[in-house]
């Protein structure tokens, strides 16, 4: 590859290595200065310590001499406390204290509020006034007071008092004034023999100086310097620097004592701190002096041999970059002998490089002539969304050109797709390949297209990169369409089925807790409608329905839901009525009026009616099975009552609810009694013929008449709470009754059905666990149907519960696909293994074209899913030769067999197998 010609100056081998020389000293020189600096903050923090423990030992001496005479005070007091000892206030006991302390005392006392004093040197003293206010101290307080320096008036020498109580009964009965000379204290401080230069003072609380260990004589009662002497009443110890009353600067420390209120100052000459230093800094100067010009001497000489080595390979490295071979001359650097024998392999490689490239520029063509002829579009998008590759197909599907497709970005494409969204995208496929997800996509011309987009990320050059496969879905959109639409709506007459007219009852109950007034539910059914279908076939039937369906639909008003919910039973719910009840009433004489007139169809005229039931909601019901339950038993009445009318619902006519009543008895009974019976319809390959399963079908074989069909008491079951445990009854005695058959050599998987209620209660996953556990059963051997109704409520649920139970082993099959609301992005997210057609739409086979339709759908829905398909319902050869030509799998129906006691499947399958 072709590089930029350098612009930067070079510089030789040899310099860089002396400067590399020079800047491995520079740590050095840079670490000995701060060990020299931290080494010197150490010495200075140990010296302070030291030296401020010197100012508090030589602040303890003086604060003992101060208050030397406190120790006779206090035995004084003792004696006074004890009721002995001469009265203080004498001229002989004055003189006695004072001679044993060895400096003038005077004895105060108070007579009052006077305050009178006797000297030791005899005779009665007056009070000064200027003392005054510290002897009424150690008078109140009982605490000794140590006075500021000052002249004595006799002597006129420096000198200090020192107040004393002597305390009898708790309280200061005499205050001795001991008179100290200043000289004392400076003798004291001399007494500590501290080194040649060193300065030791004593200060007073205004700061003068009381003390000192040289030149006493010359400066104490002098003030001290201005900065010590605010350091001093700002804190109680501490360190500055200072110069003396000398003219010498010194490092200085001080310590103020709390007994006393005097301060000790301890000073050093800074030279004597100074000194030491420079001569460690004199001597490291010297050492990296001799450092560095033993390593600049070392670096020349080492960058002439490195330079050298280095300089032999710039002839082998030119015919290297020439693509010419060269012979490698002897170095004497190791690494330069590497780099050489590099060169040869360059060389080398060079060639093997040159052949690589050549092949990889032909897989780089094929790779470039599938992508562009793919059949599906490819797009390549960086992670700001601008579109670095496009094929062919995406060109021609979104109608822009290759160079149009290349300027844009992909939300110019994608409309509601956001930055942050595809940043999102690119985490995702960074942790790991995503599902697919669907998009729609926006074309030159604003068609729009449905696609589902499988995206893969690759780095390339410190870039990511994103590979979109975005597949065109328009026909599998169209075909859920259908699908969702079937679901929904009946086929032959376009109107809403029994599911939609269920949930538009639901929503208008729900809609009543919102101050929605109530309202009415027609239940019609037609009057000789089996007749029509008998004499002149279903063909014409299905003609009358949908015409029927046409003049029902005009005479039901807007608002209203017109539905057909069975064969020849349609039902309108009209909500919203509140107390104007007569629309209802009207509405269902109109639709009498309606029917009441021929249907033609040809040449043939049918002639049917409507019988009407109503029930009013809330008053006769709070859910929707409970109204059209009410309703249907109004029309029953109008069917007795000789038909062609309508009747709204009244309590009498509950007679069906007392039958309601007797089959919840029975079920009861059969469950604790024995009285449920298991019959298994065979479920047979399509292409074999072979029977390769079964589905269990509950009986109610209790000996009570009338006998009861399962879809009777089925949905009484559901109403009443013994769903589940039915349900129970029916997956335990159809896993005993698989393995018994399994062991006696018919190897028949078993279909179970689970109602919504079993599946939406807790621990679902777990009763099938227990289930297998307790029977035994293959769990490769038992196939679970649930019902579309039953996992829409929750998909996210649902497809957990399910995931659970098919990590058992256990298949899943939905049932009854294309009646419910199940959508192909909810059904891709199931593990379910089988789809099962329902019946309705297979009867209508061989005359319902929209049935076909539908059927297509779901078979191609299969395939695409990879999922297995079941046909239920098939009751004649064309509905079996249509099915098997469209690649459904499993069937069955009456066309095979009905559902058969196990003895009687057991004869079944034998004449079967042979």
């Amino acid at each position: 590859m072709l590089r930029k010609p350098l612009t930067r100056r070079q510089r030789p081998v040899a310099h860089l290595l002396t400067s590399l020389v020079l800047a491995c000293l520079l740590p050095g020189i840079l670490g000995s200065a701060l060990f020299l600096l931290n080494e010197y903050r150490e010495e200075r923090e140990q010296q302070n310590k030291e030296m401020l423990q010197l100012a508090h030992d030589i602040g303890l001496a003086v604060d003992t001499r101060l208050l030397h005479a406190q120790t006779l005070a206090r035995s004084l007091s003792t004696a006074r406390q004890n009721g002995g000892g001469d009265d203080l206030f004498s001229p002989e006991n004055a003189r006695v204290i004072g001679s044993v302390l060895g400096n003038p005392v005077v004895v105060y006392r108070t007579e009052g509020k006077v305050i009178d004093g006797m000297s030791s040197h005899g005779g009665r003293m007056p009070t000064d006034p200027l003392e005054l206010r510290a002897i009424r101290s150690v008078f109140a307080t009982g605490n000794a007071v140590i006075g500021n320096v000052g002249t004595d008036a006799l002597s006129g020498e420096r000198v200090l008092e020192a107040y004393l109580p002597v305390v009898a009964k708790g309280k200061a009965e005499y205050v001795l004034a001991v008179t100290i000379p200043t000289a004392e204290l400076s003798a004291l401080l001399v007494q500590r023999q501290l080194q040649k230069g060193w300065l030791a003072s004593l200060l007073d609380r205004q700061g003068i100086i009381a003390g000192r260990n040289r030149a006493a004589e010359r400066y104490v009662g002098q003030p001290a310097m201005d900065n010590l002497r605010s350091a001093a009443a700002a804190r109680a110890e501490g360190a500055l620097d200072t110069v003396t009353k000398d003219g010498v600067p010194n490092f200085t420390v001080f310590a103020h004592s709390p007994r006393t209120g005097y301060t000790t100052v301890v000073g050093i000459p800074r030279a004597d701190i100074v000194g030491p230093l420079a001569t460690k800094l004199l001597y490291l100067a010297g050492a990296v002096g001799c450092l560095f010009v033993l390593g600049l001497l070392l670096a020349q000489a080492m960058s002439r041999r490195i330079a050298g080595s280095i300089q032999a390979l710039i002839e082998p490295a030119g015919a290297l970059g020439d693509g010419k071979p060269a012979a490698l001359p002897a170095v004497h650097v190791a690494e330069a002998a590497e780099v050489g024998a590099a060169i040869e392999r360059a060389a080398a490689l060079l060639c093997q490089r040159d052949a690589a490239l050549l092949a990889q520029q032909e897989e780089l063509q094929q790779f470039k002539f599938f992508t562009e002829n793919a059949n599906e579009m490819l797009l390549l998008l960086d992670e700001e969304g601008h579109i670095r590759y496009a094929n062919r197909r995406a060109s021609e599907r979104l109608g822009y050109d290759n160079a149009e497709l290349l300027s844009m970005t992909l939300f110019q494409i994608d409309l509601p797709t956001r930055p942050e969204r595809l940043r999102y995208v690119f985490d995702r496929c960074r942790e790991a390949q995503p599902p697919a997800f669907e998009r729609v996509y926006t074309c030159k011309d604003g068609a729009e297209i449905p696609v589902e987009i499988t995206a893969t990320v690759l780095q390339v050059k410190d870039e990511w990169l994103m590979h979109v496969a975005p597949r065109d879905i328009t026909e599998r959109r169209q075909a859920e369409q259908a699908v969702r639409w079937a679901a929904a709506h009946d086929t032959l007459t376009g109107l809403p089925n029994r599911a939609s007219a269920l949930a538009a009852l639901e929503r208008a109950l729900n809609d009543l807790h919102t101050g929605t007034t109530g309202g009415a539910l027609l239940f019609v059914d037609l009057d000789r409608f089996k007749p029509v279908n008998d004499q002149y076939g279903h063909e014409v039937g299905d003609r009358v329905l949908q015409a029927v369906a046409q003049r029902l639909q005009d005479c039901v008003d807007k608002g209203a839901l017109l539905a057909r919910v069975g064969g020849d039973e349609f039902v309108v719910v009209m909500p919203g009525l509140g107390d104007d009840l007569e629309r209802a009433s009207a509405t269902a004489r109109a639709i009498v009026g309606a029917l009441s007139a021929p249907i033609v169809v040809g040449s043939i005229e049918a002639s049917v009616s409507a019988s009407i039931g109503i029930s009013r909601f809330p008053e006769h019901g709070d859910n929707a099975h409970l109204l059209i339950h009410a309703a249907d038993m109004a029309m029953l009445q109008i069917k007795h009552n000789g038909r062609a009318g309508f009747e709204w619902y009244a309590p009498h006519m509950d007679a069906k609810a007392q039958f309601t009543l007797s089959v919840e008895r029975r079920l009861r009974l059969a469950l604790e009694h024995g009285g449920l019976l298991l019959h298994y319809q065979p479920i047979v390959d399509l292409v074999s013929g072979r029977t390769v399963g079964v589905e269990a079908l509950l009986r109610l074989d209790d000996g009570i008449e009338p006998p009861v069909g399962p879809g009777t008491f089925v949905p009484i079951a559901e109403s009443c709470g013994l769903v589940l445990p039915l349900g129970g009854w029916v997956k335990r005695e159809a896993c005993r009754q698989q393995v018994a058959w399994q062991a006696a050599g018919l190897p028949l998987s078993v279909s179970v059905n689970v109602s919504p209620l079993q599946f939406s209660r807790t621990g679902f996953a777990q009763r099938v666990r227990d289930l297998i556990a307790a029977t035994g059963i293959d769990p490769h051997q038992l196939v679970i149907e649930v019902t579309e109704t039953a996992i829409m409520e929750d998909l996210a649920e649902a497809a957990a519960i399910l995931g659970e139970v098919k990590a058992l082993g256990v298949r899943i099959a939905l049932d009854d696909f294309g009646t419910g609301y199940s959508s192909l992005s909810a059904l891709s997210a199931l593990p379910v293994d089988k789809l099962k057609i329902d019946q309705s739409f297979v009867r209508r086979i061989e005359t319902d074209h929209t049935s076909r339709a539908v059927i297509d759908a779901v078979i191609a829905l299969g395939h695409s899913l990879n999922m297995e398909l079941v046909a239920e319902g098939i009751e004649t050869q064309a509905a079996l030769d249509y099915l098997r030509a469209r690649g459904c799998q499993l069937g069955q129906g009456y066309y095979f067999s009905r559902p058969l006691a196990p003895a009687a499947l057991e004869d079944w399958w034998a004449i079967a197998a042979a």
